[in-house]
């Protein structure tokens, strides 16, 4: 399965092993800031319930100063934050009406719904960089930028 695509600069933190040349990496920067997307407008695109729009609130309110979120990823995170919301429902009806359908003696169908919804919420979250492995991944991208050498090439 082939890998997804890498900023530059991320390509070059990890070690560049695609092996491209710093003037092949360059270009790639121009291009990828041509690309730039603003982070202004991060309202909710739906008009939806309390819970999905606090739990939207929230990560954005988390990720305001990381430049990771910009008005591109809005869907996403709605999507996420939408079926957040969904999963809570799910999860209150089972407390209320229980695991096990009185009248038919199954288990109730929010089990199922929930473990769709919980498969779902956490691809979202890999991609929204709301799992420890993807901020531990995230973090040693920004340590190794910080570190970088000083060989008289700006980013490179």
């Amino acid at each position: 399965m082939p890998r997804r695509a890498q900023s530059a600069m991320l390509q070059v933190l990890n070690g560049n092993t695609n092996r491209r040349t710093k003037e092949q990496l360059k270009g790639r920067v121009k291009q990828e800031e041509k690309l730039h997307v603003s982070d202004q407008n991060m309202d909710i695109p739906i008009s939806t319930n309390a819970v999905v729009k606090k739990e939207y609130n929230r990560i954005v309110e988390l990720f305001k100063n990381s430049d990771l979120l910009n008005e591109a990823d809005i869907t996403t995170l709605a999507r996420y934050a939408d079926l957040w919301g969904e999963y809570v429902k799910a999860d209150r009806r089972l407390t209320k009406y229980g695991r096990i359908n009185q009248e038919t003696g199954k288990l109730s169908p929010d089990i199922a719904l929930k473990l769709k919804l919980s498969a779902e919420l956490d691809k979202l979250a890999k991609d929204l960089g709301l799992t420890p492995a993807a901020r531990a991944s995230l973090a040693i991208s920004k340590k190794d930028e910080k570190v970088g050498d000083d060989d008289g090439d700006e980013d490179f």
